[in-house]
């Protein structure tokens, strides 16, 4: 026997650990706050108490589903962010909505702004990246070799570059694609990788950075969302945003010798005369 469903409202989510509502609004357009380390969705059974929302989600329709006593309820995913990845990210409590939003996805309607804090400065510090990503293709099971080419574009702009810590600088991204992985391929690729990406980052500097500061996050970051869409015969605006979380700043703030940031992980052994060196490696 089928359940009975509810028609799902934004206090009726069962949210995520550290999850955070921003805004939504009358037609059902949820923006919520993903900390990172959390999934966008879980991947296997048992998942749930680490994703968007403690609850089933339904890999084909895309949706979270969960009960309260009989009732039955869903909320759709728009879009998704890497697990390391912090900020904006949408749901749909209907599926009208669901469409409409996701189809503005699709044709790249909706404006994305994330914050990113890199190693080095670009020397042009605005501009933007155009580049032919790599994309896994399969017959069957078998992995194709040399897979496919995939054209991503990005915008940037320099908006902070401290001097006399770390050689880092915060960029303001702006994809103008949509591809897996986009932001942090291209950072890497235009030699600036993201500060904490264990995959794509400089392993090196990872770890020169968590041991100073304590800071072990990707420095990726979801900060606003806004679009103009059509729904029900009228035109409507949504926006939402996100502060920069404080671990962006702990390592921007960092001097060699200073106690600026935050302390360093218990398990991390620092090497006696480790500000001094620092000193030296981050006047270059």
């Amino acid at each position: 026997m089928t359940s009975p469903q509810h028609t799902t409202q934004t206090n009726d989510l069962p949210l995520g650990h550290g999850v955070r509502l921003i805004t939504s609004n009358e037609h059902g357009l949820v923006a919520l706050d993903k900390p990172a380390g959390l999934m966008s969705h879980p991947n296997a059974e048992g998942d749930s108490k680490r994703s968007l929302l403690k609850a089933d989600y339904d890999y084909d329709g895309e949706f979270f589903t969960w009960k309260v006593g009989e009732v039955e309820h869903r909320a759709w995913l728009i879009n998704r962010l890497d697990s390391p990845t912090s900020g904006v990210i949408l749901l749909a409590l209907n599926e009208e909505i669901n469409d409409t939003i996701k189809q503005m996805f699709s044709t790249h309607k909706v404006n994305k702004i994330y914050y990113a804090l890199v190693k080095n400065t670009p020397t042009v510090p605005a501009g933007s990246w155009s580049d032919n990503l790599k994309k896994d293709v399969y017959r069957g099971k078998k992995l194709i070799k040399g897979g496919q080419l995939i054209p991503a574009k990005t915008r940037y702009q320099v908006v902070k570059a401290p001097t006399g810590g770390f050689p880092v600088a915060l960029l303001r991204l702006m994809p103008l694609t949509g591809r897996t992985h986009q932001l942090r391929v291209q950072c890497k690729n235009h030699r600036h990788p993201v500060v904490g990406d264990r995959t794509y980052g400089s392993f090196s500097f990872n770890k020169e950075v968590a041991i100073e500061t304590g800071e072990k996050r990707m420095m990726l970051h979801s900060g606003e969302t806004s679009m103009r869409y059509a729904f029900q015969g009228k035109m409507h605006e949504f926006k939402a945003e996100s502060e920069l979380p404080e671990a962006f700043a702990a390592v921007m703030r960092f001097r060699p010798g200073l106690n600026v940031g935050k302390a360093p992980a218990p398990s991390v052994q620092k090497p006696a005369g480790r500000s001094a060196l620092a000193s030296r490696r981050f006047r270059r």
